[in-house]
C-alpha cells in the first residue's frame, strides 16, 4: 500500500512539474536570440545636409522580404561589403554597418539594395532622433514638430 502511494505521489508530483514547465512564460532571456542592436558611437553620427537629420553615416536599416532564408540574406549584405550588427529576427530587421564608408557611399549602398534585390523590402540610413517625441507636440512645452526637428538637425 505504502509503495502506491509513493508512486503516485512522484507521478503526480512529475505532472505538475511538466504542466508548469508547459505552461510557464518564456524568459526574456530567449528573446535575446531574436533581436539584438548595436548603439551608434558618436564619431559616426552626421548631420544629413540633405534632409536635416542626425544619421550614422556608415549603418543601413534593411528589412527583408518574409519568405528570405538566413543564407541569402547573408550573401546580400556580404555583396554589399556589409556586416550585421544587429537585428530583429522577427521583423526580418537587420542593421548593416558598411566599414569605412562616408555618408555618399552608404546612400549608394541603399539605393542598390532597393534596386537590384527583390528580397529587400526597405532600406534606409539609420536616422537618430535628438527630440523626446520627434514628429510630436512636445509636452515640456508648447513647441511644434517642425521646432523640434529643427532642434534635430541643429544638435547644441
Amino acid at each position: 500500500m505504502k509503495k502506491i502511494y509513493i508512486i503516485s505521489s512522484i507521478i503526480v508530483l512529475a505532472s505538475i512539474a511538466l504542466f508548469i514547465y508547459i505552461f510557464m512564460p518564456q524568459s526574456p532571456a530567449t528573446n535575446k536570440k531574436m533581436k539584438s542592436f548595436a548603439l551608434p558611437s558618436p564619431e559616426d553620427i552626421i548631420k544629413d545636409e540633405e534632409t536635416g537629420l542626425l544619421v550614422v553615416k556608415d549603418v543601413i536599416m534593411i528589412t527583408f522580404a518574409g519568405n528570405t532564408t538566413q543564407s541569402a540574406i547573408d550573401d546580400i549584405i556580404k555583396g554589399i561589403n556589409g556586416k550585421i550588427i544587429g537585428y530583429d529576427k522577427e521583423h526580418n530587421l537587420y542593421q548593416v554597418k558598411i566599414a569605412g564608408a562616408n555618408l555618399k557611399d552608404t546612400q549608394s549602398k541603399t539605393l542598390e539594395l532597393m534596386t537590384k534585390y527583390r528580397q529587400v523590402e526597405v532600406a534606409m540610413i539609420q536616422t537618430v532622433s535628438a527630440a523626446k517625441n520627434p514628429g510630436w507636440q512636445n509636452r515640456d512645452s508648447n513647441s511644434t514638430a517642425t521646432e523640434q526637428f529643427s532642434s534635430m538637425a541643429d544638435p547644441k
